[in-house]
């Protein structure tokens, strides 16, 4: 059973419309606003994955910078060599720590953190140190006594160890490299060196994630932070940016944590005051729009249909001042009279197309009736009886199959397809006619590729140029050479049936090859070439503007009819 379609009206349309479209609005704003609160955030998130980046570079660096300057004092320092030896007075020993502990001053002066270097002779239990001028908890000395303490325990062959120091709540690096109880080595204090902007927090975590230092703006539980740092984080923040870097040639990982309350419009009261408003805004700016444009579209297409529904029912009054439903707006009252007088105007052009329909009706019965021809029938049974007379039994028996065979072609439908090989069989039948009837031989040659001899054509398309040659040229007495090629071609990358007509007569008269080559606007009546006319509006009408006909002379005389046709294509 068949579904009924429901029925919707232009007014409900515009209902639907107006609420669509503040939906619309909102959607939009909503998307944009994501869409530029996202660009922001993934900008931010960039520069923010850049400076850890830095972070994590400046601390390696400045790492790998004291490890080389310890580095070198154990191979190439002359008072470090000095110390190791056994066999060193107390004047020695005292002058080379002296100069090394000036070296170790100049190197603390350069630093800009706190950090330090230092040396302790664990045979002598002395330890010598200098730190950069940067704050630290506790003092100088006390922070010697842990790093001292820490180095006691080391042994008294070569060493080299790297460790961490808590002292006083704060985290410090420790490198130290030494041989036979004389270490050289270096510290710095991670939980100060680095200077943090607001709103971010910094976490420097070992190899396993075991946070060393937890600093700046409390974002992220220690929790929470030894999730993150290790890849383990939590559902995502849209206004919580981390990024995490490993620091080069260091078991270290630094991660900072940064909270942008710009992405945190959730809580703004402005953003829930705008959310609201916008919506409101554009849902009384669309009713109005509403308004108006049923006033201005609605109220003359319901006075259309009005008006249809009146001359359907013929109770359509007569001019334009009986409106029932008159409106004020002047505009809209000379759009209501335009459409009464188009409504009387569609009325004037049925009776119009009716009249053409009758003359088209006449114009196909006129070319059914030049088909026809009774002069020509009436003349092919004279020939008949003609021939009886003379007992020419076989040419009477070819005359009547050639002209029923004709008869028969001729009067299928003017819109019929036929084959190629079909209408050659007509145009074999028609010359067959005419050489019996005028006793005279038409030299015919027929040259049709195979690839052709199915392909459809319009009917009687190759046989009325074949009749006007036998027209003008058979008439003069004269022996009627006809050629008809027919092959498959390709222009401008469409297939094509290319069928060429051409004659040994005298050509087109100049003036009628320019009226000939015309362009086909129309089915026009005149007194002669009227089959060819009718022809080139049958094709007209069959394929438009993608058939072409072409009339032009032979260059050693003759007329030359050129059809490039429409073919299907072929199968890849």
């Amino acid at each position: 059973m068949r579904k009924r379609r429901r029925k919707v009206s232009l007014r409900n349309y515009m209902l639907i419309g107006g609420v669509g479209g503040s939906a619309l609005i909102l959607i939009l704003l909503l998307s944009f606003g994501s869409y530029i609160m996202l660009q922001y955030h993934r900008a931010n998130a960039r520069e923010h994955a850049i400076l850890t980046d830095d972070y994590a570079r400046q601390i390696g660096h400045d790492i790998q910078s004291l490890e080389s300057y310890i580095k070198n004092l154990y191979v190439d320092n002359v008072h470090y060599q000095m110390l190791k030896l056994t066999s060193i007075s107390e004047s020695q020993w005292m002058l080379a720590t002296y100069y090394l502990d000036n070296n170790f001053s100049g190197r603390a002066d350069t630093l800009n953190y706190f950090g330090g270097v230092y040396y302790y002779d664990k045979g002598r239990d002395a330890f010598y140190s200098a730190f950069s001028p940067y704050p630290y908890a506790g003092d100088s000395y006390r922070l010697n006594q842990a790093i001292k303490q820490e180095m006691r325990s080391y042994a008294d062959g070569q060493i080299l160890e790297k460790s961490l120091m808590t002292y006083e709540g704060e985290t410090y690096l420790l490198y130290t490299l030494g041989n036979r109880g004389r270490f050289l080595g270096y510290t710095v204090n991670l939980s100060r060196y680095f200077t943090l902007p607001e709103n971010m927090q910094l976490i420097l975590a070992d190899a396993s994630g075991g946070i060393l230092v937890d600093s700046g703006l409390r974002i992220l539980a220690r929790e929470e932070a030894a999730a993150a740092i290790t890849g383990q984080d939590g559902p995502f923040r849209f206004a919580r940016l981390a990024a995490t870097a490993e620091v080069s040639g260091q078991e270290l990982r630094l991660m900072l944590i940064y909270q942008d309350n710009k992405l945190s419009f959730w809580n703004w009261p402005v953003f829930w005051l705008w959310f609201i408003l916008i919506p409101v805004t554009a849902f009384l700016l669309l009713r109005q729009t509403y308004l108006f444009i049923k006033r201005i579209i609605y109220q003359p297409i319901d006075h259309f249909v009005r008006r249809l529904s009146e001359r359907d029912r013929g109770t359509l009054p007569e001019g334009s001042g009986n409106d029932p439903h008159p409106v004020r707006l002047e505009e809209i009252r000379l759009i209501n009279d335009k459409l009464d007088e188009l409504i009387s105007e569609l009325g004037r052009l049925e009776q119009d197309k009716y009249q053409k329909e009758k003359e088209a009706n006449a114009a196909l019965l006129q070319y059914y009736q030049l088909q026809v021809r009774p002069h020509f029938f009436l003349n092919c049974l004279n020939i008949v009886a003609s021939l009886m007379n003379e007992n020419e039994v076989e040419t009477v028996k070819k005359m009547i199959y050639a002209v029923s065979g004709h008869f028969r072609y001729v009067f299928q439908d003017t819109g019929s397809l036929v084959t190629l090989a079909e209408e050659m069989a007509e145009v074999q039948n028609y010359c067959d006619i005419y050489m019996i009837q005028r006793a005279l031989p038409i030299l015919l040659q027929i040259n049709i590729d195979e690839a052709s001899r199915t392909e459809r054509i319009p009917i009687l398309c190759i046989q009325t140029f074949v009749e006007n040659s036998i027209k003008y040229v058979l008439s003069t007495e004269q022996v009627l050479a006809l050629s008809i090629v027919a092959e498959r071609i390709r222009y401008n990358d469409k297939a094509y049936t290319r069928i060429m007509i051409t004659d040994n007569g005298g050509g087109y008269q100049p003036d009628l090859l320019e009226r000939l080559n015309q362009p086909v606007t129309g089915f026009q009546y005149r007194s002669e070439q009227i089959g060819i006319d009718n022809m080139k509006y049958r094709i007209f009408l069959l394929y438009q503007e993608a058939a072409k006909i072409y009339f032009y002379n032979h260059l050693n005389g003759g007329a030359v009819t050129e059809m490039l046709l429409p073919a299907a294509e072929e199968p890849a």
